[in-house]
């Protein structure tokens, strides 16, 4: 840690003589109305730089020479424009940009982070970037329907910044985009890095970072309606957006809102209803002082669709089965409906103190909650239709079949009768009825599982060009975080009551009334529709991080080197004292510390202007997230044992080339992880209770390749191809240990044997061709995607001793079958798009249609994950069934559409 502080202190105050620099100067214009493009990306060899609100820029380039300078942003066509510095500066005049497909336009930016699977929320972060670089933008499209995540990273590894304010989830570490869905309009401008490649925002870290700028004097001026049509997870969506500009009063307001809506998606029995908003306003004091207020929110209500068994699946012909829904008085209804409201308020403050020097600052706020219902019983059969139990596979035990007639009836019934392979909610309310008959509790209810979160963040940053060939960028982030954790009755099922004790212990414990009680505070509550009950618990945070970096340019070579230092605190506060630990499970529990860093340095060597080489390292340590430092948090105070801070070693090595008619990148990298841990939570039908295993001192390494290239064949079609090959494994044993909620069996300790098994969650294998035409504001894309090495995640607990102790050695077979990881089938999709920009007088039309997945290729499996629970015999020496619990699946939508009407006037 002294080494990383000394290491700071020296980034701000070392510094080299300067050098001469050279400049290329221009215009960025909209091609059809001729208004100036804000907020573009202007990049050339290893240099970059954002247009003002008059579309000028000034790119510094470090020697004379070939250059080709490239123009990004989103809804616009990336555009290339060859230039020659010789002495001083290169002028290309004004760069016209022919308006393209944008990521609203085409439903990819929000539908897809909408999907209905809670597991997928956000595991398709890249198609929200946008960028000059051919891969990264091909990627982000064209990937996300198979959850492809670059290198592998899970999405907690992508910083995600708004005004600069750090806004990933102060548990799960995730950017929750879907905080702002249907805000595409006014989300349009943002810089992203890629990697851990150096940026003006922020250290950066693996997966890169992304910084929206929303402050209201840099949104496009005027008014846009929209209307979209689909067939995703919703099914009509209209949106409307004002902006003022920047009026002579130095004012500048921006108001944008938009309504998503959906009776059923793609996946039948779900539902979309959302709604969002955004207000923007700023006022520029002067040349150097300006102050801007951003708010907005995205309230969202959907119903979720669930993974199932390929038994299920192959048995109704349809491999989009959902078993969150059934018929109630002849109306679909979904058990399983997801609710989110948190709004966000950002005020920010710009400085520019001279001409080489700003500062920006931002107080922001958050708050609201989220809630996903799902189905719970007392003394009564489990409710969902594809419980194992329940399937005509369960009818047969390894290795003999046991009652094929009654497999075949269960068949029939699955196939005939909709409230056999639904949700039978008239049985269940049946059932109450009888339960209060009996004066007895709720055999089955409604539960709505919350998390309520505020958050406060307060950040500034400073950006200083020292001379013409250094530049500083350092800040200090500051944040608060409170998430209240806790369950309320939604829907009693026509009973009476229910009892908040916890039926898992009752079974086990009968004799101990301590045990079974969820709140020794309030024994044997009964608990009526709207209460709390079962758990309620708030987890506290504190984080703090100061970050510098410096970069160097000259002729030949550049180079930088940055690092972080970090602390964080974090408690748990229980508000129910629970029987299963009535020592740490209510009140303030003990603070926990945590301290970290980050060093990062880079070195690019340019052949010339036009192509050149990148080298970047990078070293760092990161603390458990917030959501895995508690065992149980339900129940207890008591940390994951074992856990400890992942160190991280990570380096990439590029070759770039960027000429008028190509450019492209090739990529080498590897990334490792060293005690990683991470914490699971299942349910076990045995034992009847939630058990949570711990993995500690996991390793893991990250390595493969990326290219990518884009080629003009002519000034107006051009062919794109895009290759990753990655290699993710799990490289050593780690530890496992396994906690049971009730307390009926201790701890337990032992090695994982991972080594050498596959890190499951995206394809290692993606690639990309496609064709790209532009003339007269008429656009048409046809891309063909290919995936391949898509393994399924594993389950830890397959490949401990125990799962396998009783077995023989003659039964190699069954424990091939526990231990072995399942490779899914690869596949490929074909998606095209056309679209159509028309001018009428000052008026505007955008017309955009696009077919993902046009061959309607259902057998894609994007993703799955193996049972946790494995049936053993009545002993529990044994495994027993191993067709009990198969692995679970999600499968790639098929063909799907999206059609956009925009006008903007």
């Amino acid at each position: 840690m002294k080494f990383i502080y000394t290491l700071l202190i020296s980034l701000l105050f070392f510094s080299v003589p300067s050098w001469a620099q050279f400049s290329i100067t221009g215009q960025v214009l909209d091609g059809l109305t001729g208004s100036a493009v804000s907020q573009a990306k202007v990049e050339a060899a290893s240099k970059q730089t954002l247009t003002g609100a008059d579309g000028r820029f000034v790119l510094e380039v470090s020697s004379a020479g070939d250059y080709t300078v490239i123009v990004t942003v989103d809804g616009y066509e990336v555009t290339s424009v060859p230039v020659k510095v010789t002495n001083g500066a290169a002028d290309i005049g004004k760069v016209s940009l022919k308006p393209s497909i944008t990521q609203s336009e085409s439903g990819l930016a929000e539908i897809t982070l909408s999907g209905e699977s809670d597991d997928k929320d956000q595991a398709v972060s890249g198609v929200l970037h946008s960028s000059g670089d051919v891969f990264t933008n091909t990627a982000s499209y064209s990937f996300s329907s198979m959850f492809f995540k670059e290198r592998g990273y899970d999405s907690e590894y992508e910083n995600v910044y708004i005004e600069g304010v750090p806004i990933n989830d102060g548990e799960s570490g995730r950017a929750v985009y879907g905080e702002w869905g249907g805000l595409n309009d006014v989300f349009r401008n943002r810089e992203f890095l890629n990697g851990i490649e150096p940026g003006r925002f922020s250290i950066g870290t693996l997966g890169g970072s992304t910084n929206f700028t929303t402050r209201a004097s840099k949104q496009r001026k005027g008014s846009k309606f929209s209307y979209a049509l689909s067939n995703r997870s919703y099914t009509n969506r209209v949106m409307f957006t004002y902006s003022t500009g920047l009026k002579q009063n130095n004012w500048a307001f921006t108001v944008s809102g938009s309504r998503r809506w959906g009776n059923e998606g793609y996946v039948e029995g779900t539902f979309y209803d959302g709604y969002a908003y955004f207000v923007g306003a700023e006022k520029k004091f002067n040349s150097r002082h300006s102050l801007a207020l951003t708010a907005y929110a995205s309230p969202t209500k959907r119903g979720m669709s669930s993974a199932s068994t390929q038994e299920v699946y192959d048995m109704l012909n349809n491999n989009y089965y959902n078993s969150s829904w059934g018929y109630q008085n002849g109306d679909k209804r979904n058990s399983r409906i997801k609710t989110s409201n948190e709004p966000m308020i950002i005020l920010s403050e710009y400085w520019t103190i001279d001409e080489k020097t700003t500062v920006t600052s931002s107080l922001a706020y958050s708050f609201g909650k989220s809630g996903s219902t799902a189905l719970n019983w007392y003394n009564a059969r489990d409710p969902r239709p594809d419980y194992y139990r329940s399937l005509p596979g369960y009818q047969s035990s390894y290795p003999d079949p046991v009652d094929p007639v009654l497999s075949q009836t269960i068949t029939n019934q699955w196939l005939t009768d909709p409230s056999v392979r639904q949700i039978n909610w008239n049985g269940l309310y049946q059932a109450n009825y009888l339960s209060n008959l009996e004066g007895k509790q709720a055999n089955y209810i409604l539960e709505n599982n919350i998390t309520s979160t505020n958050q406060w963040y307060l950040n500034s940053r400073l950006n200083k060009q020292i001379n013409d060939n250094s530049t500083l960028n350092g800040g200090i982030e500051l944040s608060h975080y409170k998430g209240s954790h806790y369950k309320t009755l939604d829907d009693l099922l026509g009973s009476n009551y229910w009892v908040d004790i916890d039926q898992y212990s009752q079974r086990d414990f009968q004799a101990d009334t301590i045990k079974l009680q969820n709140d020794l505070k309030n024994p044997d509550r009964i608990i009526k529709k709207g209460d709390r009950f079962g758990y309620d618990y708030d987890l506290y945070s504190n984080n703090a991080t100061l970050w510098a970096l410096k970069q160097y340019s000259f002729p030949k070579q550049d180079y930088y080197i940055g690092g972080s230092i970090s602390a964080n605190q974090y408690w748990r506060y229980g508000n129910m004292m629970n029987g299963r630990d009535t020592l740490t499970s209510y009140h303030k529990s003990e603070v926990h510390s945590n301290f970290n860093y980050s060093i990062k340095a880079g070195y690019t060597y340019k052949i010339s202007g036009r192509h050149y080489v990148t080298i970047n390292v990078a070293s760092m340590t990161r603390s458990p997230l917030l959501r895995d430092a508690y065992i149980s948090p339900r129940t207890t105070a008591k940390l994951s044992p074992g856990m400890t801070d992942v160190r991280i070693l990570s380096g990439d090595i590029s070759y770039v080339f960027r000429y008028p008619n190509l450019n492209g990148r090739f990529t080498l990298y590897q990334t490792v992880f060293h005690n990683y841990s991470e914490l699971l939570r299942f349910y076990d039908d045995d034992l009847r209770t939630f058990v949570n295993m711990s993995l500690t001192n996991e390793d893991r390494v990250h390595q493969g390749f990326e290219f990518g290239a884009e080629a003009k064949l002519m000034s107006n079609l051009s062919i794109v191809g895009v290759f990753a090959y990655g290699n993710y494994r799990y490289t050593n044993r780690p530890t496992g240990t396994r906690n049971y909620d009730n307390g009926s069996l201790p701890d337990t300790t032992e090695v994982v044997y991972l080594k050498n098994f596959f890190v499951g969650g995206s394809p290692q294998i993606a690639s990309s061709l496609g064709l790209h035409y532009n003339k007269n504001y008429w656009f048409f894309d046809l891309n063909a995607n290919f995936y391949d090495k898509i393994w399924l995640d594993v389950n830890p607990q397959r490949r401990t001793t125990s799962t396998i102790h009783g077995l023989l050695p003659s039964e190699s077979d069954i424990i091939k079958t526990l231990s072995q990881q399942q490779q899914l089938d690869g596949g490929m999709t074909l998606d095209a798009s056309i679209g159509k920009s028309i001018r009428i007088n000052s008026y505007f039309l955008n017309i955009n249609f696009s077919i993902s997945n046009l061959l309607d290729n259902q057998k894609l499996i994007s993703g799955g994950y193996e049972q946790s629970r494995i049936d053993f015999n009545t002993a529990g020496n044994r495994v027993e069934n191993l067709n009990a619990f198969p692995p679970k699946y999600y499968y790639a939508y098929g063909r799907t559409y999206f059609l956009n009407i925009g006008f903007r006037f």
